[in-house]
């Protein structure tokens, strides 16, 4: 019995094989991508946030951020705030940065009505939520 079947059907034409092959290799590549992340070690969320410039618009003053996570894993709910002290009068404001996946970066503005070169201008991540 060269190539011929038992049970009554037709062998399988080059064109079959050729797709189970390349099945085969595509479901090896992503197992193996899988096997690959799960043993790669994670860095836990890190998410930091620094001024990139200041700049006037009218009588405002926006203040440009840029947050950016160092680590790998996805950091959500990422507070953000800002306080300008002047004249021993503070201002704060915060925003919320819904996620935050590793390595990315997000871009926000606050405003004052004073300028922050006549005081203390600080920005911080005050915390945020690991999902």
């Amino acid at each position: 019995m060269s190539g011929e079947r038992t049970d009554g059907r037709d062998p399988r034409t080059p064109a079959e094989w050729v797709t189970l092959a390349c099945s085969l290799a595509v479901l090896a590549a992503l197992v193996g991508l899988i096997l690959v992340q799960l043993g790669a070690d994670q860095e836990p969320a890190a998410p930091v946030a620094g001024v990139e410039r200041v700049r006037t618009v009218g009588r405002a003053h926006h203040v440009e951020v840029t947050v950016r996570n160092e680590g790998d894993d996805t950091a959500a709910d990422v507070q953000v705030l800002a306080s300008l002290e002047v004249g021993g009068e503070t201002t704060e404001a915060d925003q919320v940065i819904d996620f935050l996946a590793g390595d990315e970066e997000e871009d926000l503005v606050f405003v004052f009505r004073d300028d922050p070169a006549e005081g203390e201008l600080t920005v911080e991540v005050a915390g945020f939520a690991v999902p």
